[in-house]
């Protein structure tokens, strides 16, 4: 039999990530800035002084290994364009798998943004969205194990043994809606441009219940901001901020990102450093190419159950692919005769 105080240890671990996530916020990324219509519908299809007619990008994310072989994993991915002057058009997906019962949240929601704002008119942009969509929230009763499946011969559980229990749904299907506001200070003549948004999400409160009981999700809200810092042709710092709030939980995240333009390319590297509050410290790199961008973060735990993860937290990777209409997505490679 394996030793009773490992399995505790385990068994607690399990069980508080469990009711966090069943009771705290919306699942997150660390690499928030690379899924922005998960982070605020009002940057949906807006590029400001990019070159760029649309945009794809990926998330995944995976953690918790350390606690679980089933461990907590995310995929996000999403499309947004230009639509006239004014409009942003586009529509993401996102999948969480929260460890043990296969709790899965899939969600897909359609984007919407307008600028009331824009820089052509002044230093000044300010911008407006909508998501609306559906979510479907399930878990798989048979990956649990119950009271009476314990059985002495087996010196543990036996999943053979039937578990008298029954369920009468165990997925369901709610609409949801979220809404945001962002704003952007661009000077061509000044070193640094600051931003700030606010969104909320859920703000129809869906029922999220299985049962007759109803428990409505609460609304999320988020604020973030940050300053493009121009140290030369060569250099950029974006210091950030995020705060989430949702019911009674809340997340505080500081970082600081730089991106060096290497000399005669269009390439950029870019390393960053972060702190969740109480949670953990990100670090981050990346590389971009022309308009393209890839990112790898993996988060070192510092809260109280690094006692169980030995430190290790959760690894991320995102992809940001952006175009021009009429134009390959990738540019073709010049070749040496």
């Amino acid at each position: 039999m394996k030793n009773i105080t490992d399995m505790k240890k385990i068994f607690f671990a399990t069980a508080l990530l469990i009711s966090a996530n069943a009771i705290g916020q919306d699942f997150h990324l660390s690499q928030y800035d690379a899924s922005v219509q998960y982070l605020n519908p009002a940057l949906t299809g807006i590029y400001f002084k990019e070159k760029t007619d649309y945009r794809i990008n990926a998330n995944y994310r995976q953690q918790w290994r350390a606690l679980t072989s089933n461990p907590y994993t995310t995929f996000s991915g999403a499309y947004d364009m230009k639509y006239k002057d004014k409009y942003g058009i586009g529509a993401f997906l996102i999948n969480n798998r929260s460890g043990v019962g296969n709790f899965n949240t899939l969600s897909f929601l359609a984007s919407g943004a307008y600028r009331i704002a824009d820089d052509e008119n002044g230093p000044h942009n300010l911008t407006v969205g909508l998501q609306m969509g559906l979510f479907y929230k399930s878990f798989d009763p048979n990956k649990f194990t119950y009271d009476n499946q314990y059985s002495e011969s087996a010196d543990g559980f036996d999943v053979s043994i039937p578990s008298g229990e029954s369920f009468s749904k165990t997925g369901i299907v709610r609409f949801d809606a979220n809404l945001g506001a962002f704003y952007k200070y661009i000077d061509e003549s000044k070193d640094y441009s600051p931003f700030l948004g606010f969104s909320v999400f859920h703000i129809t409160k869906p029922n999220e219940s299985f049962t007759s009981y109803k428990s409505k999700m609460p609304m999320h809200f988020i604020l973030h901001g940050g300053c493009d810092v121009k140290v030369n042709d060569n250099l950029k710092l974006i210091p950030t901020v995020l705060y989430m709030n949702q019911s009674k939980a809340y997340d505080l995240n500081f970082g600081l990102s730089g991106w060096y333009r290497i000399k005669d390319t269009d390439a950029e590297v870019m390393l960053g450093l972060n702190y969740r509050w109480k949670d953990a410290i990100i670090i981050q790199a990346g590389y971009k190419q022309d308009q393209h961008i890839f990112r790898i973060s993996y988060d070192v735990n510092t809260s109280y159950l690094n006692a169980f993860s030995g430190g290790k937290g959760g690894l991320e990777f995102s992809l940001i692919l952006c175009g021009k209409k009429g134009e390959p997505l990738f540019k073709p490679v010049s070749r040496i005769n």
